[in-house]
C-alpha cells in the first residue's frame, strides 16, 4: 500500500551551543502532544558536510487535513493553545529560525512505523536533496526506486525516506540509514555511487549530500526505544 502520510522537513538554525538542549526539549515536545506530527528524527548536521551549527527534524503527519488542523492551531492568534505558545517562547532561546518543507513521499516511501518495524537504525544519515527538471521529481523518485535502491541496499544503506517537496516542481528529498561511518565514506567513493550520480543526470541537474548525525529520539537511532518518541 503506497504511503498516505504527510510530512513535514526542518532545518533548524540553532544558536551558539543550543543543539544539545534544542534537541531534547523537541523531544520532549512530541512526546506530550497529543494531536501534532510524530517525530521520524531530529539529527545533527556534520559540519564537515554543511552550514552548522544546524539540526534538521523530519515530521510525520496522517495527511493534509492533519496539516490543516495543525495551521489551525498555530496560527489561531489569541486562540493559539497555551503550551504551543510557551513552547514556541522557550525555543527562542536555542534558535533563530530556519527552513522548512512539505514533503509528500513516493509510494515505496516507508511510514514511521514500518521504519521502526523494519528495524532500520544506524549512526549516520545521508540527505540528498535534488534539483531535478521541472516536473521531472516522480520519474527522479520512480529512477532511484528501480535503478540505485538496490544497489544501495547491497551496501549496506537502507531507506528513511524518498520524497517530493511540495509547493515545488523542481526538488526532491531522500534519506537513508547508513550503519556506521566507515560505511558512509566507503560509500561515498564507491564506484556504484558514481556511477548512479552519472545516471542520475538524466533527471538531476544540481544536488547536494549532507551527513546527519541521528540524536536518541529518532526512531533510527541504534539505541532508540518507543518510550523516547
Amino acid at each position: 500500500m503506497p504511503n498516505p502520510r504527510l510530512y513535514l522537513h526542518e532545518t533548524i538554525h540553532i544558536i551558539g551551543t543550543g543543539s544539545e538542549p534544542y534537541k531534547k526539549h523537541t523531544a520532549a515536545w512530541a512526546a506530550r502532544r497529543q494531536k501534532g506530527g510524530a517525530i521520524v528524527g531530529i539529527w545533527q548536521q556534520s559540519g564537515s558536510t554543511g552550514e552548522w551549527p544546524r539540526v534538521v527534524n523530519l515530521w510525520e503527519m496522517e495527511g493534509w487535513s492533519h496539516w490543516a488542523e495543525i495551521l489551525d492551531k498555530q496560527y489561531a492568534g489569541d486562540g493559539q493553545p497555551a503550551d504551543l505558545r510557551a513552547w514556541w517562547t522557550r525555543m527562542a532561546r536555542w534558535r533563530s529560525g530556519g527552513f522548512d518543507r512539505i514533503l509528500e513521499p513516493a509510494p515505496y516511501c516507508p511510514t514511521r512505523q514500518e521504519l521502526i518495524e523494519g528495524n532500520v537504525r544506524g549512526r549516520a544519515c545521508l540527505q540528498e536533496i535534488a534539483t531535478v527538471r521541472a516536473g521531472a521529481a516522480d520519474e527522479y523518485l520512480d529512477a532511484v526506486a528501480v535503478r540505485w535502491l538496490p544497489v544501495a541496499e547491497q551496501r549496506g544503506l537502507r531507506l528513511v525516506g524518498a520524497y517530493r517537496t511540495a509547493m515545488r516542481d523542481t526538488e526532491a528529498v531522500i534519506l537513508w540509514s547508513v550503519p556506521t561511518f566507515d560505511v558512509f565514506t566507503r560509500h561515498l567513493s564507491a564506484p556504484e555511487t558514481r556511477e548512479w550520480a552519472d545516471a542520475a543526470r538524466a533527471w538531476r541537474t544540481d544536488h547536494r549530500e549532507t551527513l546527519l548525525v541521528p540524536s536518541r529520539w529518532s526512531v533510527v537511532h541504534p539505541e532508540w526505544r518507543p518510550r523516547a518518541r
